[in-house]
């Protein structure tokens, strides 16, 4: 039997390689005689830029810049030739900024925008940007003053670009550039910037923001797109992916000139996913949660449809599983880390371990199906 094991990372537990070497592991126990390739994955979120960095044997550097709430900081980059690889999650990350002190009306991505400068100076011709993991509702705005778009009120006077002043932006003034690198944000979600189903309501609360803030924040962030469309032009936030990363996905478009992509389908294509699942005879999949969310643009659910139109087995692992009918019909086996004897607490306590049990109970299932 040949094994593709293919899974995004667990959040806040296990890495997408970690995951895959117990699984792989689990897969060795019951089959000794087993081929199994590892092939880690990632969708947009975090991980993206390290593990396109990695199959394209990229430069890992570091740069000075800051965090969501304005502390210094060291964040990560990869170069490879004149490409650029970068997460925003590296700086304007939700990991950077402690739960007592996330204050996401107040945050922003100025220093995501100052890694952006620094390889538009550095003569950078393209730029990757992953669009997982953010703490910011920004939309892009700090990135954007990093690069010198300036943002005024009513009477012309500077406005900052936090969300707490976006009611207060009247104007925008963009820098004379005269040549944009080619900007892509690998995005690892669907979803628009504004309105109930949008990026705002969607993952504000994840970020820290009440009912009543999720509200008036939606709100500002409409008036201020329309505002911000009769000074440059263009309007991207019913974009697919606009909502990415706190609306960073629409600051990419109106304020790089870029384009939003699936982050799967670029770490697939690089990969040659494809390619290695016609190998196998079955694929493996997982990520710490697959809900309703990851039928837009997550790995898991990526993988599951190459696997299908290759006519390959599909199974997944995730730490937790909800909406169950929704996602069922995209596997032939699913299970999760917890279940009715298995609290979530428990499978943060041991990981590895209740991972390695499922898979085998998974490939022992296969091993010996019941009559």
């Amino acid at each position: 039997m040949r094994y593709l094991v293919a899974p995004d990372k667990f959040k806040g537990s296990l890495s997408a390689a970690e995951v895959a070497g117990v699984v792989g592991s689990a897969i060795q126990s019951v089959d000794p005689t087993a081929e199994i390739e590892l092939l880690p994955i990632a969708d947009g979120g975090e991980g993206t830029a390290a593990l396109l960095a990695h199959h394209a044997n990229a430069q890992r550097l570091a740069i000075e810049t800051i965090d969501p709430i304005g502390r210094p900081i060291e964040a990560e980059y990869f170069v490879h030739g004149s490409e650029a690889i970068v997460e925003m999650s590296a700086s304007s990350g939700l990991w950077r900024v402690e739960a007592a002190q996330r204050l996401p009306l107040k945050s922003n991505t100025y220093g995501t925008g100052m890694i952006l400068w620094h390889l538009i100076e550095s003569g950078i011709e393209r730029i990757l940007i992953g669009l997982g993991g953010s703490a910011t509702v920004d939309a892009g705005l700090g990135m954007a003053a990093a690069l010198g778009y300036r943002f005024q009120d009513e009477r012309g006077r500077p406005v900052d670009p936090f969300p707490t002043r976006f009611s207060d932006i009247r104007s925008v003034t963009p820098p004379i550039m005269t040549r944009w690198p080619d900007v892509i944000g690998l995005a690892d979600v669907e979803t628009r910037l504004t309105g109930p189903g949008g990026a705002i309501y969607t993952f504000g609360p994840q970020k820290g923001l009440g009912p009543a803030e999720v509200r008036q924040l939606d709100s500002d962030l409409q008036a201020l797109v329309k505002r911000l469309e009769h000074d440059l032009g263009s309007n991207f936030s019913d974009s697919i992916s606009s909502g990415a990363a706190g609306g960073f996905g629409y600051g990419i478009q109106t304020f790089l000139k870029g384009r939003l992509v699936s982050g799967f389908q670029v770490v697939a294509e690089r990969l040659g996913l494809a390619e290695r699942m016609q190998k196998a005879d079955v694929v493996i999949t997982g990520e710490g949660k697959i809900d309703s969310q990851s039928l837009q643009g997550k790995g898991p659910i990526g993988v599951a449809t190459i696997a299908r139109k290759l006519n390959k087995a599909i199974w997944a692992v995730a730490a937790i599983i909800e909406d169950r009918d929704l996602v069922s019909p995209h596997f032939q086996k699913l299970t999760a880390l917890v279940s009715g004897k298995t609290s979530i607490a428990e499978a943060l306590a041991q990981p590895e371990a209740l991972l390695f049990q499922r898979t085998r109970e998974l490939v022992l299932a296969r091993e010996n199906p019941s009559p």
